[in-house]
């Protein structure tokens, strides 16, 4: 009797084994080796300590015009027409952008930058802190014939290009230059690139946790959202009733952390008009 007490727990200990073996070798007992399954998503922590979905990588940026079709073209002049540039912005690969300056001419060489501006810009208007395309030249070497316009894959939400007189670069006083960070010449762009999104309606919804934000109106319209904390860019998109890439459309200037979570107390648009 103790022989085939021993020899039964001989017998499970060795069985136990096996099963263990199997698993870990990905087969299975009843239908033979099957791959162990890879995960497919991630989860990290968010701001409310609950646990959510690791957000895609972003894509490449699209191809929004055929590479080298002029997506938009001004003359940048001063008010008296002492001072202008001719602007050409091509499309590139890669879903780039390159402007191209030409026939640069002026009576006073000094310090100068061009840089693309938001909204349809002013003489003597100061410093713009969302400027984008921003290169400056000295009074010797006068401005480059082209460059990459850092601006994403639609610039289109750019409506003037400007020219901006900068301290003098030897160290001298500027002190006979009180023009100096104001506007001295202004181009209006008219963009070729399609709107993507011609019929955007948002609807507003009602706060929920990851879009608790306020909504503001203008003149009836909403138009702003403020952002609270904890809050990420697929839940407000859905509270709006569009798509994260709508919403960011929307948003040229949207700042996201690596994990898509929307910077606390940030003004964001939710007008298509008012991109």
């Amino acid at each position: 009797m103790r022989r085939a007490v021993t020899r039964g727990r001989t017998t499970a200990v060795v069985l136990l084994a096996a099963v263990a073996a199997i698993g870990l070798t990905g087969c299975s007992v009843f239908s033979g080796p099957d791959p162990v399954p890879s995960p497919t998503r991630l989860a990290v922590q968010g701001p409310d300590a609950t646990e959510r979905p690791t957000p895609s990588a972003s894509p490449t940026p699209e191809q929004v015009l055929p590479a080298g079709t002029v997506a938009a073209e001004t003359d940048v002049v001063s008010k008296t027409g002492d001072t202008s540039i001719h602007v050409r912005v091509t499309a590139d690969a890669d879903g780039v952008f390159t402007v191209h300056l030409s026939d640069y001419r002026t009576t006073n060489p000094q310090p100068m930058s061009i840089q693309f501006r938001h909204r349809v810009a002013g003489f003597q208007d100061g410093y713009d802190a969302v400027a984008r395309g921003f290169v400056q030249w000295d009074r010797a070497s006068g401005p480059p014939d082209s460059y990459t316009l850092d601006a994403g894959a639609r610039p289109d939400y750019l409506a003037s290009a400007v020219l901006v007189p900068m301290s003098s670069d030897d160290g001298s006083s500027d002190a006979d230059r009180p023009w100096v960070g104001s506007v001295l010449a202004v181009g209006t762009l008219t963009w070729k690139i399609p709107n993507p999104y011609p019929n955007l309606r948002v609807t507003v919804g009602k706060a929920r946790p990851g879009a608790y934000g306020y909504v503001k109106d203008v003149d009836g319209t909403p138009t702003w959202y403020m952002v609270s904390h904890g809050d990420d860019l697929t839940t407000v998109s859905k509270r709006f009733g569009v798509t994260p890439a709508q919403f960011e459309w929307m948003n040229p200037y949207l700042e996201l952390r690596g994990d898509k979570w929307l910077n606390e107390d940030a003004t964001l648009n939710i007008s298509p008009a008012n991109r």
